[in-house]
């Protein structure tokens, strides 16, 4: 395409003469090299005498006379009085025949431009500060331009006007906003500034536009622009940009309004946008997505340009405001032009909205990364310092969590920019939670709109743009989803495709492939093309070898090198892993389930009956069955009483005789006590406390019969001492002392050997 210099130069425009009608004289003036606003020019004026004679054959010189007035350089007294300034005449894409003068009007705006770019410095800053006409016409184009994505859409010669008039204008606003020309044309930095912000010039909706239209053409003019602009004194620029982000907000609840209908206690604001027409409206519908556009655009430079906008937008709650609004807009948009004859009727039309549509939907997906990467930038800002990283790590996670709610943004979102990426750079850096964010790629990959968008990609597209241009412009968005609520899966000559995820080999194999062609790609940058892919190597290959490699690894360095995860710790091998757990349908089965007491009670039972002489291999000599005891078969539990062995004990020892004593204490007779025999290893428990029992109550005689106490065996130490208020020995209390003082330095009696006493009774099941 032709420079636009080349096409201004190609143009047939008007002779200057015809736009001016004057001849300037250039006095212009400034020896000592001082600003421009602290100069005075001198001005000569020919004036009627007073005294003039009335008589017609007087001269000239009898008549007038010459005077010289010193005024300020910057003074409405140079401007000429017949200079006419052309008002830039817009474009109409819902009716294309009423743009037949666009050609003919901006010809003559494109006039007034050159005008403006011929004038010297003097008098160019004294048209700009005295002349209304002049800011009337810059605002014309401001306010209407044609967006640099619909400049395909006009025919040769309205694109070769525009086109001139778009360089043209940059021109004359690069030439407002550098101060300085030569070393005696100039004007501090500050009082430029203030003269564009008063003639109102310059204010941050200008300057979002120029943003807009010129950062893809001409990024220095822009740089500079923000520079002066979003300088670190201009205090009163945050008042504006919080005003513009109320706008944003506002923008986005009425548009929602407008398309889905409002609430019937909502409050309507005017905008730029009419109500929905009962009829089907075209033109409506353009209006809505090209302000909607406008506005995502006017956000997306803001937040791009200016990274202090960040935190108030965050605190606003915008983002989280995005999603939602893409998930309702988009969907109603899509379905209210689903096969509108007006449309059909109308192809050019319905190419640009549908157009608008998709660019909508792009700047939502990159503004909200917008925010993911400030919070990454943050994260990476305050390494060392866990707390602030810990503060917008939480941001980023609230955003993903916050967009799982919207199936069809976060889905869009993950196909442009990859989720676990972002889980990994931010992994890279600082502590991450690792279950939260397998939590959010876990339920991106299991929603439908997920599964759809790598079908697509697998069986029908090359490229995730490809994909995604598909998608926004389809006519209905929903229309895979049947009424019996599941998903139509595609089908080819009968039989299903579906994604299989291939193993690690595979993997391994495929990137093998791809670096054996392209030694110089790291296998890191290899992996994620491949993942873009679907893991195919000869995709990937035709891909680079095209040139064309979707957007999201353009940015990712061609050396990039794959880290493997680190490796799982071996698992301990665990002899015994036990059952499965009974499922219970509720609690009370659960608490009503004896079956462990039912194996508990059959164990120890058949405990009792099991002897060894059921084991052929155990040649263990066991002397406890030397008393002749024959083995029983298991006969169940009922017959077990009748084949104990301690079962003639437990009938015959029914009843102990106790001693008999004398009058002085002494016993006359001991009760008989049956000799044990060796086959009664594991004897009733019922005997056991019986005989223990007895023992007591013998020993008890003894003690309240008047005997004297023994005295402690040696080695023992007293602490009885004598009853209470007879005093206490020294020792005594000594022995007290030392018991109190050592009785938690060790158990103070013989846990082990007591449980062991009473699994060799039987009385506990060993």
């Amino acid at each position: 395409m032709e420079e636009l210099s080349e096409i201004v130069k190609n143009l047939e425009l008007e002779n200057e003469e015809d736009c001016t009608d004057y001849e300037y004289i250039n006095v212009f003036k400034n020896p000592n090299k001082l600003p421009i606003n602290q100069i005075h020019l001198e001005k000569t004026d020919i004036e009627l005498r007073r005294d003039a004679p009335w008589d017609s054959s007087s001269s000239a010189e009898t008549c007038f006379e010459r005077k010289k007035h010193t005024i300020p350089a910057l003074s409405r007294s140079w401007l000429p009085e017949s200079v006419r300034f052309h008002k830039f005449e817009p474009y109409n894409f819902t009716m294309t025949k009423e743009n037949t003068s666009f050609v003919k009007n901006n010809k003559l705006f494109l006039q007034s431009l050159h005008y403006l770019l011929s004038c010297n410095y003097h008098q160019f800053w004294c048209f700009v500060l005295f002349e209304p006409k002049v800011s009337l016409s810059l605002h014309s184009f401001l306010l209407s331009p044609v967006a640099p994505h619909l400049i395909k859409n006009l025919d040769e010669e309205q694109a070769s006007v525009y086109l001139a008039v778009f360089s043209q204008f940059r021109r004359v606003y690069q030439r407002l906003v550098t101060f300085q020309e030569t070393e005696s044309e100039y004007m501090a930095d500050s009082v430029g500034l203030k003269f564009l912000l008063d003639k109102k010039l310059l204010n941050l909706p200008i300057v979002i536009t120029l943003i807009i239209l010129y950062h893809e053409t001409n990024l220095e003019f822009v740089n500079d622009l923000v520079g002066l602009y979003f300088n670190e004194k201009s205090v009163f620029r945050d008042k504006e940009i919080e005003e513009m982000l109320d706008q944003v907000v506002l923008t986005l609840e009425m548009v929602g309004g407008h398309v889905c209908g409002f609430e019937p206690d909502a409050v309507i604001v005017p905008i730029a946008v009419e109500e929905k027409p009962p009829v089907f409206n075209p033109g409506w519908v353009y209006s809505v997505v090209d302000y909607l556009l406008n506005t995502m655009s006017a956000l997306h430079m803001l937040l791009k340009f200016y990274k202090s906008a960040m935190s108030v937008a965050l605190a606003k709650g915008i983002p989280y405001r995005l999603s939602f609004t893409y998930e309702k807009v988009f969907y109603q948009l899509y379905d209210y032009v689903n096969e509108r004859p007006e449309l059909e009727r109308n192809p050019k039309l319905a190419e640009i909205i549908f157009e608008e549509i998709a660019l909508s939907r792009s700047e939502f997906i990159d503004i909200y990364n917008t925010f993911v990467s400030y919070c990454l930038d943050k994260t990476l800002e305050f390494s060392g310092d866990p707390l602030h990283q810990e503060e917008f790590v939480e941001i980023y996670l609230k955003l993903m969590t916050s967009a799982l709610e919207d199936e069809y943004f976060i889905c869009d979102y993950h196909e442009r920019y990859d989720v676990g990426s972002h889980n990994e750079m931010f992994s890279s850096c600082t502590e991450l939670d690792q279950t939260r964010t397998d939590y959010i790629l876990s339920c991106i990959t299991c929603l439908r709109r997920h599964n759809r968008l790598w079908k697509t990609l697998k069986s029908e597209l090359g490229t995730l743009n490809k994909a995604i241009e598909k998608y926004a412009r389809s006519k209905k968005v929903r229309t895979d989803v049947q009424e019996n609520g599941y998903e139509e899966q595609p089908v080819s000559n009968g039989v299903e495709t579906l994604f299989v995820p291939p193993s690690d080999d595979d993997i391994e194999n495929s990137i093998k492939i791809v670096v054996d062609m392209f030694p110089h790609l790291g296998d890191g940058f290899v992996l994620q093309c491949l993942e873009a892919y679907n893991y195919e190597p000869s995709d990937v290959i035709t891909a680079i070898l095209e040139e064309n490699l979707p957007p999201h690894l353009v940015d990712i360095p061609f050396d990039q090198i794959r880290i493997p995860p680190e490796p799982q710790p071996e698992q301990p091998i665990l002899a015994y892993r036990g059952k499965k757990q009974q499922e219970f349908d509720d609690a009370l089965k659960l608490l009503n389930d004896k079956k462990d007491m039912k194996e508990i009670k059959t164990f120890i039972l058949d405990g009792i009956q099991y002897t060894n002489a059921y084991d052929d291999y155990d040649d263990e000599f066991d002397d406890r069955l030397d008393d002749g005891t024959v083995p029983v078969p298991d006969h169940g539990t009922e017959d077990i009483l009748k084949y104990n062995p301690n079962y003639d004990d437990v009938v015959s020892d029914t009843s102990y005789s106790e001693n008999e004593y004398d009058e002085q204490g002494q016993v006359l007779k001991a009760p008989e006590v049956k000799p044990r025999g060796k086959g009664n290893f594991c004897e009733d428990p019922a005997v056991v406390r019986e005989r223990m029992e007895a023992r007591r109550r013998v020993q008890g005689r003894g003690h309240h019969s008047g005997a004297k106490p023994k005295a402690p065996p040696q080695g023992q130490k007293d602490v009885v001492g004598k009853p209470k208020g007879q005093g206490q020995e020294k020792s005594v209390l000594q022995n007290r002392h030392k018991k109190g003082v050592h009785k938690s330095s060790r158990a103070n009696h013989n846990r082990k050997s007591g449980a062991q006493w009473k699994r060799n009774k039987g009385m506990l099941p060993s």
